[in-house]
């Protein structure tokens, strides 16, 4: 079977002058179609260089984005931004989309994957794909964005999900700095929200961006599917062993996964990050044992008195509390005359 190949960089977007405009000034020279290519541009990223440094220096760490979500979003508003997937008229949903362009934008964050933090390195592993035409930094640094070729506009969200999977179910190697030894993670993480074709995407900078004017064409769908949501009335898996997997899951918790030891290391964000003094990398996480017990470990020193049973009851404050018992009187004890 011949493999397609394309150039999307003069496939044609949406560009957005500002984002919070009212609708009725939505209208007119705010939204106009702009080749993608030009919006990814170096030196268009180059001219709101000073806006977006402003925006990285309030998140060195996923902590302090967090800390500082409300400013990082205030000013995140005063960039211009963009629809990648589509030509809008007139406003910025979906019903406003004239012209689909094929082409699909994911982002890879550090809200979903704790275990990773060196974006550029990141970056260096997810375009090892083929089918990746574009790789760059987000506006805050802490992620980046992707670009791939879909073969069917029409099916943009059975696309995504079949994206979402792939990534889900692919093992990366990837080098992070400081690290001593690859980071090998059975699968990334991808945000949900670009699964909408109106999908917004901030003007952002990165010095090194990845640009593949050759990129394959993306052809695999699958029917949209919740992989983000699912729930659980049990954590007991094969065995009657507790499933640490579902457990994260039901209680929201964002983890990478990779095997160690002969067994399982599920790299989470430490529920007392607020007692570090500093982070610069990945140093919480699940353990499953090979006997099927889980564990818990941070390597920071505010944490050493915390293990499995600590991290449980943080999401679970009953788990180990015992049920009260009631108590019968054995028959010996019971006066028999009474009872006649």
């Amino acid at each position: 079977m011949d493999i397609k190949t394309t150039n999307i960089f003069l496939r044609q977007m949406t560009w957005l002058r500002s984002v919070v405009l009212t609708s009725d000034e939505q209208n007119g020279n705010n939204i106009i179609p702009m080749p993608i290519g030009e919006f990814l541009a170096p030196e268009r990223q180059a001219q709101y260089f000073s806006q977006i440094e402003t925006i990285r220096a309030l998140c060195p760490t996923l902590e302090d984005k967090v800390r500082n979500h409300d400013r990082i979003a205030t000013l995140k508003k005063s960039l211009p931004a963009g629809i990648i997937s589509g030509v809008a008229v007139g406003g910025i949903s979906e019903q406003n989309i004239v012209e689909r362009n094929s082409v699909i934008a994911i982002d890879v964050d550090a809200k979903d994957n704790p275990a990773l933090y060196d974006w550029q390195a990141v970056k260096a592993a997810v375009s090892k794909s083929p089918y990746v035409a574009y790789a760059g930094l987000s506006v805050s640094g802490l992620g980046i964005f992707v670009l791939i070729p879909i073969d069917d506009a029409k099916k943009h969200k059975q696309h995504f999900d079949a994206i979402v999977s792939d990534f889900a179910n692919t093992t990366f190697t990837i080098m992070q700095n400081e690290d001593t030894e690859p980071t090998t993670l059975q699968g990334i993480r991808l945000d949900p929200a670009p699964s909408s074709i109106a999908s917004k995407r901030f003007v952002s900078y990165d010095p090194q961006p990845y640009f593949n004017t050759d990129a394959q064409v993306y052809s695999k769908t699958i029917e949209p599917i919740k992989l983000y949501k699912r729930k659980y009335t049990s954590y007991r898996g094969s065995g009657n062993q507790f499933d640490v997997e579902a457990f994260l899951i039901a209680h929201n918790i964002s983890y990478n996964v990779r095997e160690r030891h002969g067994g399982l290391q599920y790299i989470v964000a430490c529920p007392w990050v607020e007692l570090h003094s500093s982070r610069s990398k990945a140093d919480s996480a699940v353990f499953v044992y090979p006997d099927g017990k889980p564990g818990f470990k941070c390597m920071h020193g505010h944490c050493a008195d915390k293990h499995w049973q600590e991290f449980r009851e943080f999401y679970e404050p009953d788990a180990y509390r015992q049920r009260s018992v009631r108590s019968f009187p054995r028959l010996s004890d019971i006066d028999i005359d009474s009872m006649v």
